[in-house]
């Protein structure tokens, strides 16, 4: 059945204040505001009823932090933005634990290994009305575990993602964006899903990713598991996605 889209709806008002940002600083999920002039996040303006980051700032969410996202970003969350084509906002939180995962496995990172494991799906929010869907301002790109029938969903380590994500998108507020590591917000709308969200890896290179699944079978043969990936990030108080 053909899908219709109409136009998307506005930002919802960030529920995020200093208080709250405060609070996530003390569980060690911000770095600390050291420099008045250049603080490491700001909490966004009453009036601001749509992201308006000041310059060198990008758009973040609580959940992002929550589920180990680091700050400076590491050149994998970089290669993410550059490969998807996105921004930090048109992430998900699930799929900030995806990309968490990846690249805290205690093993050398290699770049194959994700389009191998990953595809990426494009999300549009109900309308109410069969048939029609509408873009989303945020969180429109989900990172999905392959599992179609030629795929291999079990050369990965069990991730059970969290699906109750309500309010999430309205937890917003300003990062600083360090050597503009990040694209820089633009307010871009991603109404379709571009066709290499979806590629695998060239298979000349196929080869190449025998030793790094050998790894990812021990791994899965001694119990690993996303949720223990994440727990040990919180519990060292790591940002595992720091250069």
């Amino acid at each position: 059945m053909s899908v219709r889209l109409i136009a998307a709806d506005d930002w919802r008002p960030s529920s995020m204040t200093e208080r709250r940002l405060l609070e996530l600083e003390r569980e060690g999920l911000l770095r600390p505001r050291v420099s008045s002039s250049r603080m490491e996040w700001v909490a966004p303006a009453a009036d601001h009823r749509e992201p308006r980051p000041p310059k060198g700032y990008v758009v973040s969410f609580t959940k992002f932090h929550r589920h180990g996202l680091g700050s400076p970003p590491s050149r994998f969350m970089r290669a993410l933005c550059h490969h998807y084509g996105v921004e930090l906002q048109h992430f998900s939180p699930n799929a900030i634990t995806a990309a968490v995962c990846e690249g805290y496995l205690g093993m050398m990172l290699h770049w194959d290994l994700w389009p191998h494991l990953y595809r990426g799906e494009l999300f549009n929010a109900p309308s109410g009305t069969t048939g029609v869907r509408k873009p989303v301002r945020a969180g429109c790109l989900n990172l999905v575990l392959k599992t179609g029938k030629l795929e291999k969903p079990r050369e990965y380590i069990p991730v059970g993602l969290t699906s109750n994500h309500a309010g999430w998108d309205s937890q917003w507020f300003y990062l600083r964006n360090d050597d503009d590591l990040l694209p820089a917000y633009t307010r871009h709308l991603i109404s379709e899903r571009p066709d290499h969200w979806r590629y695998g890896v060239v298979q000349t290179r196929q080869p190449r990713l025998d030793p790094i699944l050998d790894a990812l079978k021990k791994l899965r043969e001694e119990d690993l598991t996303a949720a223990l990936v994440l727990s040990a990030v919180h519990h060292r108080r790591i940002l595992p996605l720091m250069s």
